[in-house]
């Protein structure tokens, strides 16, 4: 089997975002790739709407797809880009709150300081002192 490195996620999701985004359509559209602890891809982009509060997040449609796919998911790597040329984002609240939940100790691909290129976290870091709440 073929390690998946970080840079391969950042890829994947920067292809989906240029083979789905339509700049004469799209406002702004995110594309995002879970994968998981039991080695697997999940790849989403966001349900936009004219509405924006009832917009879904592409993170949380991937976490979705792989909950739905596998017994006992646990997210390993995620990351989110936008727009074209596409760069990395941070998840937003509501995401991370998915991201904990669905994987605790979970890697998080973020922007680097310099909005060029990207660094490694973990949603430990993004979302600190989170509840205790088991997810069955």
């Amino acid at each position: 089997m073929t390690k998946i490195t970080t840079q391969n996620l950042v890829d994947m999701a920067k292809d989906l975002m240029a083979a789905r985004y339509k700049k004469a359509e799209h406002h702004s559209v995110v594309a995002a790739v879970v994968l998981t602890k039991a080695g697997h891809v999940y790849q989403a982009l966001n349900a936009g709407t004219t509405q924006p509060s009832v917009a879904t997040c592409a993170e949380i449609i991937a976490i979705g797809m792989a909950n739905t796919a596998e017994v006992d998911m646990q997210i390993d790597t995620i990351v989110a880009v936008r727009d074209i040329p596409s760069y990395v984002i941070s998840p937003c609240g509501k995401c991370r709150e998915y991201i904990a939940d669905y994987g605790p100790k979970a890697k998080v691909v973020l922007p680097a300081k310099n909005k060029r290129g990207w660094t490694i976290g973990s949603i430990a870091d993004l979302l600190p002192n989170k509840y205790e709440k088991k997810i069955k």
